[in-house]
């Protein structure tokens, strides 16, 4: 049994001597974990570089959008500017266009108008009053007419055509009332 006892002890020594001791276990462990850490800190420095180049070069992205947007809206603005700039053109001369034709046709009108007042003075007492009692609408008239063309320069491009629509309808009107007073002088 002596035998069996130092055969155990024996025994036990001998693998306790094999075995590490714990603080060879710990210093293998601390060290396993330093490598660890190494490592976990050499990916998040990766994982953060990639993401300081990706966002460097998102940011490059937008900027190269920004002004390649920045660059179209000034290209719409000229052309826009442009439009507006035809459109104002083409109305004066529009505008200058119908004031030399409306201006000749009044000057027309009211030298008709002034050769019928030269007659009614010498005309019989009946085509006198016939006359006197049709000056009053034709006098109105061409007081509109005269409101019309002096609202003339106001005329934009957006109101030109309604505003020439109605001046035509007034010269008209007018022209057809010097007409009647003609035809009954």
């Amino acid at each position: 049994m002596n035998r069996h006892l130092i055969a155990c002890i024996a025994s036990v020594t001998f693998l306790a001597s094999c075995t590490p001791s714990a603080a060879e276990q710990k210093a293998k462990a601390d060290q396993a974990q330093q490598v660890a850490n190494a490592k976990i800190e050499q990916a998040n420095n990766e994982a953060l570089q990639k993401g300081q180049a990706a966002q460097k070069e998102a940011d490059v992205k937008i900027a190269q959008v920004n002004a390649q947007t920045q660059e179209e809206a000034a290209k719409a603005q000229l052309a826009a500017n442009q439009n507006i700039r035809q459109a104002n053109d083409q109305t004066l001369k529009l505008r200058n266009d119908y004031q030399v034709e409306t201006s000749k046709s009044i000057s027309q009108i009211d030298n008709r108008l002034d050769s019928l007042k030269v007659r009614a003075l010498t005309s019989k007492p009946q085509a006198k009053a016939q006359f006197n009692s049709l000056m009053p609408k034709v006098a109105a008239q061409r007081s509109t007419v005269g409101e019309d063309l002096a609202s003339l320069p106001s005329q934009t491009a957006q109101t030109f055509n309604s505003y020439k629509v109605k001046t035509d309808k007034d010269m008209s009107d007018l022209r057809k009332s010097v007409e009647e007073v003609a035809v009954n002088l």
